[in-house]
């Protein structure tokens, strides 16, 4: 994947990341790491989409596209990428109830992934 502002917007997340590891409990930095997370899985996503749609697959939502995704084999753990997607549908709305070390472990699960993309 070549995707200048997808690397860009990743950076963000691994600097946001970096800081919730160094201090879990601080709610900015946690909120930075929510629109970190937001950001990325919209770019990611919406790359799949894109993938989804030159190989004539229809794809009309993140959930579709991360099927798609799937099915051309560009990921290996769909449960996983929907926990993504549901933690991102929750992040939108309410970053703040969600459990702080459930979300720092679930952005690390992600970073991974997204780095594997990316390499």
């Amino acid at each position: 994947m070549n995707d200048a502002k997808l690397g860009q917007v990743f950076a963000l997340l691994e600097a946001a990341l970096l800081e919730c590891e160094e201090e879990p409990q601080n709610a900015l930095r946690l909120a930075a790491l929510a629109k970190a997370f937001e950001s990325t899985f919209e770019y990611v996503w919406k790359h799949f989409k894109r993938e989804a749609d030159q190989a004539g697959l229809e794809t009309y939502s993140p959930r579709d596209a991360l099927k798609a995704a799937a099915q051309l084999k560009l990921i290996d753990d769909l449960e996983l990428w929907n926990q993504f997607l549901n933690a991102r549908n929750l992040s939108v709305h309410d970053y703040l109830g969600m459990d702080d070390v459930v979300v720092v472990e679930l952005v690390q699960k992600f970073r991974a992934e997204v780095q594997r993309l990316l390499d």
